[in-house]
């Protein structure tokens, strides 16, 4: 696939499972000649104001993102929320403060959790992995999947190279034994989709469903005339999560409910997430790039 110059969905190491600093993202966003990135780190906006200094200093455009974790029937599933307000005051920031004190409180019964069917885990070393935030499943993933002493574990030879689960081996793993209905699974304090988009909306931001492909089927496309009302505005469409048949699913869906279209990689690193490389998602240019900013202006001048 051959790059293109916007890119609206890449996270940073201010992500419990990111890598590269903001500074190091807009290095390579310079060198592949991007024109514009956001960078939406999970659930905190740390690196928010590191983006727009950077953005001033190369000229790549950006605007403030975050990508809020949510609960739906039992799924996590995740809200971008582009041009949110910073102000910790938000009903937004306070939901923030919220999952970072509940990642801290249930490491302990995860580790035990993961132990008790037979995986060795070092709560240091997935705390390393974090740092400088609370460990979230990825990093639990990394440090069981990476740990030598799990190598010979028969529970992960399909995470192996080569073998069923290896493209995607961190997310494989999580959805296998970490998510809700899941034997390690620890549920930590998350909203639902509804408050989180009405969160969104409230802190001035636009509201989008991010690759909704990973949860969303056909039986819930009931629910987006709700999700709507509490303040949705877009659905990530072109994204390496989506085949084909799922981008024009995903496409059609939006034209029906009014929903503005949006492109991202959700770019990590390549060894953690393969085939999501910066750039490489279908339709991303400038002009959505500037309708978004639309979008956000827009918003600000409800209130």
């Amino acid at each position: 696939m051959l790059k293109n110059m916007v890119d609206l969905h890449m996270h940073s190491k201010y992500s419990s499972d990111g890598t590269f600093s903001v500074q190091e993202i807009f290095k390579q966003a310079n060198e592949n000649g991007m024109s514009a990135i956001v960078i939406a780190d999970h659930d905190t906006l740390e690196g928010v104001e590191e983006a727009i200094e950077e953005s001033l200093k190369t000229g790549i455009l950006t605007v403030p993102a975050i990508e809020l974790s949510c609960i739906d029937e039992n799924r996590m599933v995740h809200i971008l929320g582009y041009g949110v307000d910073l102000d910790e005051t938000t009903k937004l920031g306070e939901i923030i403060k919220k999952i970072q004190q509940s990642r801290i409180d249930i490491l302990p019964k995860i580790k035990e959790n993961l132990e008790n069917i037979g995986f060795f885990v070092d709560l240091d070393r997935v705390k390393k992995l974090a740092f400088p935030h609370p460990p979230v499943i990825t990093n639990f993933a990394n440090e069981i999947l990476t740990d030598p002493r799990n190598k010979n574990n028969d529970k992960l030879s399909d995470y192996r190279e080569g073998n069923s689960k290896s493209d995607n081996p961190y997310i494989q793993f999580i959805r296998d034994y970490l998510v809700a209905g899941k034997e390690c699974y620890v549920p930590e304090y998350i909203v639902d989709i509804y408050t989180g988009i009405q969160a969104i909306k409230e802190a001035n931001g636009v509201p989008v469903l991010a690759h909704p492909g990973e949860w969303f089927s056909v039986s819930d496309e009931w629910k987006l005339p709700k999700m709507k009302d509490a303040g949705l505005m877009g659905i990530e469409v072109f994204t390496p999560y989506h085949t084909t048949e799922k981008e024009l699913y995903f496409k059609q869906l939006a034209d029906k409910y009014k929903l503005f279209k949006t492109a991202g990689s959700d770019y990590h690193d390549i060894e953690k997430k393969p085939g999501h490389m910066m750039g490489e998602v279908n339709n991303a240019d400038m002009q959505m790039f500037f309708q978004l900013k639309q979008m956000i202006e827009d918003v600000k001048n409800e209130v």
